[in-house]
C-alpha cells in the first residue's frame, strides 16, 4: 500500500475534542523569513458559534471554496458536520456518518470517504446534497482523493484478495461508473486535471514507482537519482511532490511534470503536503517559496500547534491550529 492513507480525526470520549494525527516533525531549524514575505498573515476561518472544533482540509486551486469538518456539542452529544466556505460564508452540513473530506474542486464539489459497515465508502456533496460514489465489486474498501473543474474523480481501493490498492475513476460525463485508471494495475490515483492528466503511484510488493498519465494515454514514470522507490503526494499545475527512497529514510521530491525531472525541495523542510502550480511546496508548517523557507506564522518549534494541508495557486493556504480547540485557520501572503 502507499503512504496516502487518510488521516483520523477524532473526538475524544472525555472532552469530546475533535484532533487530527498529526505525525511530522516541527520545522525547527527554518530559515529566516525574506522580506518579500512580511505580509504572511493567518486569520481564523469563520464559524458558526455552536460549532466549537474544527479544520480545513482542502482548498480549490483558484482559492474560492475550502472544505473542512467540524464538531457540534450540545451536552453529552456530539454531531460531526462537513464545513464549505465560500469566501466569507460558511455552509454547515450535518455528516451522519462521519465523512472524511479529500477535495475541493472550483465550483464547490466535495468529495471523500465514509466508514460504513465496517468498510470506507465514497461520498460526494455538490448542489447542496450527499451521494454515494459507486464502487467495484472486487475492492473492499474506497477512498475519493482528486477531482477536477469538471468533475472526475480519482482515487483508489483495497483489494484485500491480493492485498493491493487499485487506482480508480469517476468519470463525470457517464454518472454511475468507476473504472480501474486504463495503464495502471495497482495504487492510487491522487490528483486528475481538467485536461484528464492523472497523477499517482504504482504499489507492488516491496515497490512504489510515482507516474503521471497524459491525455493521450502514454503513462511516464517519476524517477529520483539513486533510488527506484518514489511516490506522489499531490499535484497541480505543472509540478507534482512525494517523496523518494527507502521506507524510514524518505526524501521529499518535487517534479516538473512537463520534462518529468526532479527539482529539489527546501532541505529545511521535513516533508510534503501539496503543491500549487506555481510550484509552490507546502510542508505541514511552512512554505518553500523560490527555494526559500518560510514558516508559517503561529509555528512554535518542536511543538505540533499548526497543521497546513492544502495551498490554492493564489498562495492561499489552509490547515488547523491546536490550543484549547481545534480550529480552521488560512494563511495568506506566504
Amino acid at each position: 500500500m502507499t503512504p496516502t492513507i487518510p488521516h483520523r480525526f477524532l473526538a475524544g470520549p472525555a472532552a469530546g475534542i475533535l484532533t487530527a494525527a498529526l505525525v511530522a516533525p516541527g520545522v525547527a531549524t527554518a530559515a529566516t523569513r525574506p522580506h518579500s514575505a512580511t505580509l504572511c498573515t493567518s486569520r481564523p476561518l469563520p464559524m458558526p458559534a455552536d460549532v466549537t472544533h474544527g479544520e480545513a482540509r482542502a482548498i480549490d486551486p483558484v482559492g474560492r471554496f475550502i472544505a473542512g469538518r467540524g464538531l457540534r456539542v450540545t451536552g453529552d452529544v456530539s454531531e460531526e458536520l462537513l464545513l464549505l466556505w465560500d469566501g466569507p460564508r460558511v455552509t454547515v452540513v450535518p455528516s451522519d456518518p462521519s465523512r472524511r473530506v479529500a477535495a475541493v474542486n472550483r465550483y464547490g464539489v466535495v468529495v471523500g470517504s465514509a466508514f460504513v459497515d465496517g468498510t470506507y465508502r465514497p461520498w460526494r456533496y455538490r448542489d447542496g446534497r450527499w451521494e454515494w460514489l459507486p464502487v467495484p465489486a472486487t475492492v473492499s474498501g474506497t477512498w475519493p482523493l482528486g477531482i477536477n473543474a469538471r468533475g472526475d474523480v480519482v482515487g483508489h481501493g483495497s483489494v484485500e484478495e491480493s492485498e493491493s490498492a487499485l487506482p480508480l475513476l469517476w468519470p463525470v460525463d457517464r454518472p454511475g461508473t468507476v473504472e480501474a485508471v486504463d495503464g495502471v494495475a495497482t495504487g492510487v490515483a491522487k490528483e486528475i486535471f481538467d485536461d484528464g492528466t492523472i497523477v499517482g503511484t504504482s504499489a507492488g510488493a516491496t515497490t512504489l514507482t510515482a507516474w503521471v498519465r497524459r491525455p493521450d494515454g502514454r503513462i511516464d514514470s517519476l524517477t529520483a537519482p539513486g533510488t527506484t522507490r518514489t511516490w506522489v503526494q499531490a499535484a497541480q499545475g505543472d509540478w507534482a511532490v512525494g517523496g523518494a527512497g527507502p521506507e524510514g529514510d524518505q526524501t521529499p521530491m518535487r517534479w516538473n511534470l512537463r520534462t518529468g525531472s526532479p527539482v529539489p525541495v527546501h532541505p529545511g523542510l521535513p516533508a510534503v503536503q501539496d503543491v500549487n502550480a506555481r510550484g509552490t511546496v507546502l510542508g505541514d508548517r511552512a512554505v518553500d517559496r523560490d527555494g526559500r523557507l518560510v514558516p508559517l506564522p503561529g509555528t512554535v518549534p518542536g511543538a505540533v500547534n499548526i497543521a497546513a494541508w492544502a495551498i490554492a495557486d493564489n498562495g492561499t493556504i489552509v490547515g488547523s491550529r491546536h490550543g484549547s480547540a481545534l480550529r480552521p485557520v488560512r494563511w495568506t501572503g506566504c
